[in-house]
């Protein structure tokens, strides 16, 4: 029987659902995580998604909903966390904790927001975060710091069979795919990565947008120079 997440509302009316602003500096909060999807909304000049890090504690039934706010880029999908905000400090410790990285490993982070949701919500099953304070003295919410988190290591994520399957999990390959087919052209993946190069020069994707879709590219075809 497949597993399609389906939760028993009775039992979650139990829960007591708590906020972001309700924890101060030094708070810890553990259970399962889910991270919902994003809303756009225009600020300035710019859109800035708004999407919910959701924590539900079954021992204590509290189900923490954590808003993120951060700037958004639909010509890449990405979302922009800013060194010392809440996005940073969460993406940053949770790299730490699962990968090994360094704390502070970037300066800022650009972040693929389908992927990033994806993988959260396939393979971490569990997490706890400490509140900590931001360095922003007008923040209004604290910062949440990734303490530990336990990896769904049964469930590793098969590679793509196809150009067409890796477009359906990549926007900025799906961007490029779509680009070929509507000229006409054949679709290999030294014609999609002269793509994304054309898009990189163009200034239509970012420098790490292009790099995670090559990375991507050497998932389905390792052994293709595509320099």
């Amino acid at each position: 029987m497949l597993d399609f997440g389906l939760t028993d509302s009775k039992n979650m009316e139990n829960y007591e659902t708590k906020f972001l602003n309700e924890l101060e500096s030094g708070d810890q909060i553990s259970g399962e995580i889910v991270i919902g999807e994003f809303q756009k909304s225009p600020m300035g000049k710019r859109e800035v998604a708004e999407f919910y890090v959701i924590i539900t504690d079954k021992k204590t039934l509290k189900k923490w909903v954590c808003e993120f706010v951060t700037p958004y880029y639909p010509e890449t999908d990405n979302i922009y966390g800013e060194n010392g905000g809440l996005f940073y400090t969460f993406i940053d410790s949770l790299n730490h904790v699962v990968n090994e990285t360094p704390l502070n490993w970037q300066e800022n982070y650009s972040v693929n927001f389908s992927r990033f949701r994806k993988t959260v919500n396939q393979h971490i099953s569990s997490i706890t975060v400490e509140a900590v304070s931001s360095v922003n003295s007008d923040a209004k919410t604290v910062n949440l710091m990734v303490k530990d988190a336990m990896v769904k290591t049964e469930s590793k994520e098969q590679s793509p069979a196809t150009i067409y399957d890796l477009a359906q999990e990549d926007p900025i390959i799906l961007m490029a795919y779509s680009h070929l087919r509507n000229k006409g052209d054949r679709i290999t993946v030294k014609n999609i990565a002269f793509e994304l190069k054309s898009s990189l020069d163009d200034g239509k994707i970012t420098e790490n947008a292009y790099k995670t879709a090559l990375d991507q590219l050497h998932r389905l075809k390792p052994s293709v120079d595509f320099q």
